[in-house]
């Protein structure tokens, strides 16, 4: 059964208050039989100092983590995650995979087509995905995904952040540009029915992962990414690169063309497109 297939589709539901606080019960209820019976249980919190911390310490298989406000939400590198009281996506999902398999360094990317397709289902339109694990509209960051493994690498945490009905008042502090589903749909969103949408796409993908088509991925990937055939400056260590970002390989790593025609693999770097490419 392909993914598209595996998506059950389910009764629409009366829409909530986008600010009404988050209620695992309504969820729940949302869900479609076969995710529900491939996920654990979850947890709804008010507040928590981050999604993936509570899942790397108190979750397991399965699990689904989800707070209305983070204290200490962290992105790549341990940067900090502006995550505001009630306007926000903050959810986490513990996984394991008995085996591991050889293409683990492909979940993060393979979570942010997830997260795509969940935003397509939700009628939004026009991001793209940047390696190797932001989604962006316009030019500007919507939401990011940090993976985490638990002691060895068959237990991952998979944390999913999106800005949703943050109004730039609420994220004068980000050093970079960002925006907001409200900010692109010119209306609040329902969480509720997002984080449904992101569920119903990404556990499917991870109960595929161990059996993925890596060339269906990196074509699926191709579609989305931002980066295809632009200009990009990478700084990597101490190595500074130009060239024109090629795609992924099989393993996630972005491929760099330099200038001189010789290709570069890269499996981390911090990747910045250049103004007015």
């Amino acid at each position: 059964m392909s993914l598209t297939e595996s998506f059950e589709l389910f009764e629409p539901f009366e829409p909530l208050d986008p600010f009404e606080p988050l209620r695992a019960s309504e969820i729940r209820r949302r869900l479609s039989t076969g995710v529900l019976w491939s996920m654990e249980e979850i947890h709804v919190f008010p507040e928590l100092e981050s999604t993936n911390a509570w899942a790397l310490q108190h979750g397991v298989c399965g699990d689904v983590c989800i707070a209305d406000q983070q204290s200490a939400g962290r992105g790549r590198r341990g940067r900090e995650w502006q995550s505001p009281a009630g306007m926000n996506v903050y959810l986490s999902v513990r996984w394991c995979f008995k085996p591991v398999p050889e293409h683990l360094p492909l979940l993060s990317l393979v979570t942010g087509l997830a997260v795509a397709e969940a935003l397509e289902d939700c009628a939004i339109h026009g991001h793209g995905l940047k390696w190797p694990n932001d989604v962006y509209y316009d030019g500007k960051k919507l939401g990011g995904i940090l993976l985490e493994a638990v002691g060895s690498l068959k237990d991952v945490v998979i944390g999913i952040g999106l800005n949703v009905n943050m109004l730039p008042e609420s994220g004068a502090a980000i050093d970079q540009p960002w925006t907001s589903l409200q900010q692109i749909r010119g209306e609040p969103v329902e969480r509720h029915a997002l984080m449904v949408a992101i569920l119903q796409r990404l556990i499917p993908r991870l109960k595929a992962f161990p059996r993925l088509d890596i060339t269906q991925f990196q074509q699926d990937w191709q579609r989305r990414d931002l980066l295809q055939g632009r200009e990009v400056l990478v700084q990597s260590g101490t190595e500074t690169l130009q060239g024109l970002a090629s795609g992924v390989d099989n393993r996630g790593q972005l491929k760099i063309t330099l200038y001189d025609g010789s290709i570069k693999n890269l499996s981390s770097a911090d990747v910045s497109v250049r103004l007015g490419m």
